[in-house]
């Protein structure tokens, strides 16, 4: 078989898997990290696209020849991957508002540092609680279940094969309150804690007038805070592992949603 050939046969399940590929790899956790250099990343991209190119059915790889048509085309590939790699985040983006509202409850929300991850202003619990996140998404094989969730979209879901009919959006909904459950899961400790604090100095106050509490209350309750972090950081950690096990679960039902639309 000549090159040609076998260019005109692999090119286009190649540009497909590319563009689904470079979806997840755009805005999918760790794989999007602003922190990596863009020629890495579209590398990853295109290695990714290489593995995966074979599992494309030739039959589902059909181009359209106008240029308008190639673009919607693989525009619509790139969506798909975008709407994978971006539920992984939805688990990340909880975690982060648990950083936030544990350091607003420590006082220590104002001083924010850039994050190169997401270019925001974030606190250093914030930044912290990231860290760790990334950590144990690494420890339990989160990234291998986004890559097999990636591989597992071109046969659940082939491609010039799905709509769109909403019933995506409903199901990332229902991720967004998940996320949100998991940061007051997380936060919890750091704000029962910081509530009970409050309320002693509130006690203390009333009881002794001549005791200057608020000399004292910023340095306390960032103390105490950082005592309950140390110590909850354990809990935390299998809070989050728990959201990260849930992935394997989740992507394939993301894949059957998508199956019938975005």
């Amino acid at each position: 078989m000549s090159i040609d050939s076998l260019l005109m046969r692999w090119t286009p399940a190649y540009l497909l898997a590319l563009a689904r590929c470079g979806g997840v790899v755009a805005f999918g956790p760790i794989f999007g990290s602003r922190t990596l250099p863009p020629p890495l990343r579209a590398g990853l991209a295109g290695i990714l696209a290489i593995v995966l190119a074979p599992a494309v059915r030739m039959a589902d790889s059909q181009l359209p020849s106008d240029v308008l048509g190639l673009a919607a085309t693989l525009l619509g590939e790139l969506a798909i991957g975008g709407v994978l790699g971006f539920a992984v985040r939805f688990t990340f983006a909880g975690i982060s508002v648990a950083g936030e509202v544990a350091a607003t409850q420590m006082g220590v929300g104002l001083p924010a540092v850039l994050d190169p991850n997401t270019m925001t202003q974030v606190s250093t619990v914030n930044q912290f609680l990231d860290q760790v996140a990334i950590l144990t998404f690494l420890a339990v094989g989160g990234h291998h279940t986004v890559l097999a969730a990636l591989a597992q979209s071109l046969t659940l879901v082939p491609p010039l094969s799905v709509g769109y009919n909403g019933r995506v959006m409903e199901f990332l909904l229902g991720m967004f309150g998940s996320a949100l459950t998991l940061a007051l899961r997380i936060a919890a400790p750091v704000g029962a804690a910081m509530l009970a604090s409050m309320v002693t100095l509130g006690l203390l106050n009333r009881l002794a007038p001549q005791v200057n509490v608020f000399m004292v209350t910023f340095t306390l309750t960032v103390g105490i805070g950082l005592l309950v972090l140390l110590f909850a950081l354990p809990m935390m950690g299998a809070v989050m592992i728990s959201a990260f096990r849930e992935l394997p679960t989740l992507l394939p039902a993301l894949l059957g949603r998508m199956r019938h639309g975005l």
